[in-house]
């Protein structure tokens, strides 16, 4: 079942996608067909920078939507690619245009992207933290280790190695557990 206010929706606008892990559904540059909701998985929507690194923008959990912007872009701006199999569901562009015409879709609408406009600009706040330590540390308090440790660095913009040395000086002052090998924890001790 589709979240708020995608659910009012006509069913010939939707478009059932199996999410396969790795799967890339589209790419930076490609025409834009609609927006996306994940049903179940979990998708990343990456950027790669100068240096060839990906960087995560935004994470997309079961019940959560993605490419929103392309619903007035003529081509996406990054890559969405599945990062825990699942099952998507695309959305057609011109269906969420009609929509807009509802002022209850759309105020559903801005209430959503006003919620994911505020997780992303608490990820910006995280990210411009300059200690890697300090940045991982933020990261583990806002609740954003849920897959690997390299994912959490690429959400953090940080290499794999910096953020394990990070985690590590973490667990040697006590403000971080590690249970099990890529489980942290913050320490309820500090």
């Amino acid at each position: 079942m589709l979240p708020e206010p995608f659910n009012h929706l006509p069913d010939i606008a939707l478009h059932r996608v199996s999410a396969e892990l790795r799967r890339t559904l589209f790419r930076q540059g490609e025409v834009t067909k609609g927006l996306y909701v994940v049903l179940s998985g979990r998708v990343h929507l990456e950027r790669v920078g100068p240096n060839g690194e990906r960087f995560v923008i935004h994470r997309a959990m079961a019940g959560s939507s993605f490419a929103e912007a392309s619903v007035f872009s003529e081509r996406y701006h990054c890559d969405a690619v599945v990062m825990e199999a699942g099952e998507v569901v695309r959305i057609d562009k011109a269906a969420v245009l009609a929509a807009f015409a509802n002022a209850g879709f759309a105020r559903a609408y801005g209430r959503q992207a006003s919620r994911q406009i505020q997780a992303q600009r608490q990820l910006l706040e995280i990210v411009g933290i300059r200690s890697a330590e300090d940045r991982v540390l933020a990261g583990l308090v806002a609740g954003l280790l849920d897959g690997t440790v390299v994912e959490f660095a690429a959400l953090l913009h940080l290499s794999h190695e910096a953020t394990y040395r990070a985690l590590r000086a973490l667990v040697e002052a006590g403000h971080v557990v590690n249970p099990s090998r890529g489980d942290y924890r913050l320490s309820t001790a500090t």
